[in-house]
């Protein structure tokens, strides 16, 4: 497998939108910083290094879900997966070494992003506020989604040989992951109650308060605080507000994710009918 790696390493090398990605959150990197300390010279609001260092996580999804498409049915339409059936080469280790380059690509955009972050945001925002266990955790917890990410987006790659259909599938897996995130994130921080003004007999405004019909408690707040944390895009979202509420858990859900994606992908690989 270590020759269908180093092979995949060379196309790497020459895959356009792999340097399109890198250079895009090696920039991001620089860009948030930039923004931030723009920001507190004209409100002089403080912002401290956190603010943003993991923002990439937001990113790395929709990355991620090109990258894989392209890549991997490039070798589709190439005929690279039949011709290495074809001499030899098992299906398991096809698989996994697609599997492990998507999964590098994923951290290095990544360490671009963190790379280029430090060496901008320290000058300017200064170091971090949080301890150092806690970025360390969350940055973890950020290498380990993409790589969810990248198991999911290889999945659907090596089952589906139509590189535009795997695309669009992907793509949408993607967004849709984000959307079902953000919709979790605004229910679980609802208020309980909600405010609202009301005229008494003289005229003066009364604030009144009546609980929020948007709140979740109970068990509803379990299953979609649970759904919130598995979620890669959920994830995400947590690690770029610093406001993970189970977030050594979090590490884990990816690993669950990332093996039982990487199982299904194998045995449907291994049926497939190459073409």
């Amino acid at each position: 497998m270590s020759k269908l790696v180093m092979a995949n390493v060379m196309r790497l090398k020459k895959n356009t939108f792999f340097w399109i990605g890198f250079v895009f959150m090696f920039a991001a990197g620089i860009y948030f910083p930039v923004k931030r300390y723009v920001s507190m010279s004209q409100t002089g609001t403080i912002y401290h290094l956190d603010k943003g260092f993991f923002a990439c996580s937001l990113f790395i999804g929709i990355i991620m879900a090109v990258f894989c498409s392209l890549f991997t049915g490039a070798g589709y339409s190439d005929g690279t997966i039949r011709n290495k059936v074809v001499i030899g080469h098992k299906r398991s280790d096809i698989y996994l070494a697609d599997m492990i380059t998507s999964s590098v690509t994923a951290i290095v955009m990544c360490m671009g992003f963190f790379v280029s972050y430090l060496c901008t945001g320290i000058p300017l925002l200064g170091f971090f506020e949080s301890d150092s266990k806690t970025i360390l955790l969350i940055g973890g917890t950020v290498l380990f989604l993409s790589i969810a990410f990248t198991s999911i987006f290889t999945m659907a790659a090596m089952i589906c040989q139509n590189k535009t259909a795997v695309a669009v599938i992907c793509l949408l897996l993607a967004f849709g992951f984000l959307l079902v995130g953000v919709f979790l994130s605004s229910r679980l921080h609802a208020s309980k109650t909600v405010q609202f003004y009301t005229m008494n007999e003289t005229n003066e405004p009364i604030v009144e308060e009546e609980p929020n019909p948007y709140y979740l408690d109970g068990v509803k707040r379990e299953i979609a605080q649970t759904i919130y944390d598995v979620l890669p895009s959920g994830q995400a979202i947590q690690c770029t507000l610093l406001e993970a509420v189970h977030l050594p858990r979090l590490p884990l859900y990816s690993i669950v994710i990332i093996l039982s994606t990487t199982g299904i992908g194998l045995i449907c690989f291994q049926r497939k009918d190459l073409k």
